[in-house]
């Protein structure tokens, strides 16, 4: 008896713990991080990171690597000029920009299908939703990171969409930084 409630216990938890697994899928997630030591404060130029193994980001049979990279560069270069940023061409700035891309997977998927009485179900299709993640950092002239900021969600199908969802997620990023409080600042 005990045995029986104790694997009934069991399942249910699992039930639980699916059911909770799935109900979070596709909800967008921001995270960050920063350097306790850094000093923001004193950064007033910008310029992207070249990094010597940095590769377009793959694209799609819709949006192609180089409309994303575009669109993120674009979207960061408008966000830290609204701050009060310089962006500098050619020469040292005060901090250097990097990007990430990353498709998670795919948040949900429903196949539907119909039934007709000759043949059984015939398999019409599938909806699905992917979710993508962009991480920006932040690194000193020195290259060392300072700052970094990640937000993973659910990802447009259309070139409109997705550069939409680049200009949010790069928004919300942006939005705290360079961070302010000690709490924003990882202490």
């Amino acid at each position: 008896m005990k045995r029986l409630a104790a694997s009934t216990f069991l399942a249910a938890l699992m039930g639980v713990g699916a059911l909770s697994l799935v109900s979070c899928a596709g909800k967008p997630t921001l995270q960050f991080a920063s350097d306790p030591n850094a000093r923001f404060d004193g950064l007033k130029t910008f310029g992207w990171y070249v990094d010597p193994s940095f590769q377009v980001p793959r694209g799609g049979s819709i949006v192609d690597g180089q409309f994303i990279d575009r669109r993120i560069r674009e979207a960061v270069d408008r966000n830290l000029t609204k701050k009060g940023f310089e962006k500098v061409a050619d020469g040292k700035a005060d901090f250097y920009l990097a990007y990430h891309v990353d498709q998670v997977g795919v948040a949900s998927q429903d196949k539907f299908g119909g039934y007709d009485w000759w043949s059984g179900y015939i398999y019409v299709g599938a909806k699905y939703q992917k979710e993508g993640s962009l991480t920006l950092d932040v690194r000193e002239a020195d290259n060392k990171l300072i700052w970094r900021a990640n937000k993973t969600a659910i990802i447009g199908r259309n070139p409109e969409a997705v550069g939409r969802d680049i200009d949010d997620a790069v928004g919300d990023l942006l939005a705290k930084f360079p961070p302010k409080t000690p709490g924003e600042r990882g202490k």
